[in-house]
């Protein structure tokens, strides 16, 4: 009879899934969750501040997608006395770790060290605090996933000692499957034209770039709108009023929007503009990507290396280059070229993909 392979035992840190609103790391933590659960050869169990939390719960918060219920179970249960993570079994921490040399084996995941590379961008508590603590999340921890080259090479920079524990762990994409068939039923967002851009929360998000383009021929010229997804960030007001009234209504800010929201405003843009200066990875890129749009990004940080062939690049810092792009990108031939090349490129990142790394870490000490 056929020896059956003994399953590695896996602990994931769920704290980023406590959040009501998901966006960012919850919207990675669930990636991570789904993908490990499908792997055959793991036996997973799940965490938060180091005391277990239900498997049942996890997947009534991912079919919800919010972490209230989640957090309120979580909150009932661990008041009442919930039991302790085994610490002889590996943590998998899907972003920052609370506690450090919990268990034998910990592995981190550095998503950006912006606060450390761009500190003019950031104020100085934040800089010193993400110093500290990442300090001390990689000292503890035997493993360190980087998002992506471009962060792992920040990293390497910052702290030349993490070199021989970072791994790429590359995330993908993905949307509800019912997304689609209630979408079919709506009629479109009543924009006209438009493109969708991402960054409005700090600086490195650039913004003011797009509103410097406003006035580029190709862009003033054009009847595109620019809706942004988020909140107005830092200097907004600013810039919008320093604008003819006529530039100022055509960007639209929507404010936070659900993941359905976003599914809707991204299946029916133009293309994607990514204007920032630095990002770890760039998770809208890869969703516009997934739904044949391409994108038109800064030539920084992990951009080229996400968006492959499905992107135009431009120096952030060019009003003019952007224009360059912009009227690039209406080409209708390049245009359906870029498109092909997205749905291509979104589909090399994957869950299998994200789960062979984390499996494979576990397999290195057997």
């Amino acid at each position: 009879m056929a020896r059956i392979p003994k399953k590695l035992r896996l602990t994931v840190d769920v704290l980023p899934l406590m959040d009501i609103q998901w966006t960012g790391i919850p919207i990675f933590t669930r990636r991570v969750v789904q993908s490990v659960l499908l792997r055959p050869e793991l036996q997973v169990e799940f965490c938060c501040d180091l005391v277990r939390v239900d498997a049942a719960d996890i997947e009534t918060a991912i079919r919800v997608n919010s972490g209230a219920m989640l957090r309120e179970n979580f909150e009932r249960k661990a008041s009442t006395g919930g039991s302790l993570v085994d610490a002889g079994q590996p943590i998998f921490y899907p972003s920052a770790k609370k506690f450090h040399g919990v268990s034998a084996r910990e592995a981190v995941t550095v998503h950006d060290i912006s606060p450390l590379v761009m500190p003019e961008n950031h104020e100085s508590a934040n800089v010193e605090f993400h110093l500290d603590q990442l300090d001390r999340a990689l000292i503890s921890s035997d493993a360190v996933f980087c998002v992506s080259k471009a962060t792992e090479e920040a990293l390497h920079a910052t702290f030349p000692s993490a070199k021989c524990k970072t791994r790429l762990l590359y995330q993908y994409a993905d949307w509800p499957s019912e997304f689609e068939e209630i979408e079919r039923n709506l009629d479109p967002p009543r924009f006209g034209p438009y493109v969708v851009v991402v960054g409005t929360l700090e600086p490195r998000k650039n913004l003011q770039l797009i509103f410097q383009s406003l006035a580029e021929p190709a862009i003033r010229d054009s009847d595109v709108k620019f809706v942004v997804i988020g909140r107005k960030g830092w200097k907004v007001d600013e810039f919008l009023a320093e604008l003819p009234s006529e530039s100022r209504e055509r960007v639209i800010f929507t404010g936070f929007v659900t993941e359905f929201a976003k599914y809707r405003l991204l299946r029916h843009c133009e293309f994607l503009v990514f204007p920032s200066i630095y990002e770890g990875f760039g998770i809208p890129a890869l969703e516009a990507m997934s739904l044949g749009k391409p994108v038109l990004a800064s030539m920084t940080t992990s951009f080229p290396e996400v968006i492959g062939e499905a992107g135009i690049y431009f120096d952030p810092l060019s009003p003019s280059e952007f224009s360059h792009g912009f009227e690039e990108m209406t080409n209708p031939s390049r245009y359906l070229e870029l498109s092909k090349n997205a749905v291509l490129q979104a589909s090399t990142f994957n869950s299998a993909r994200l789960s062979d790394t984390i499996y494979q870490w576990l397999k290195d000490r057997i």
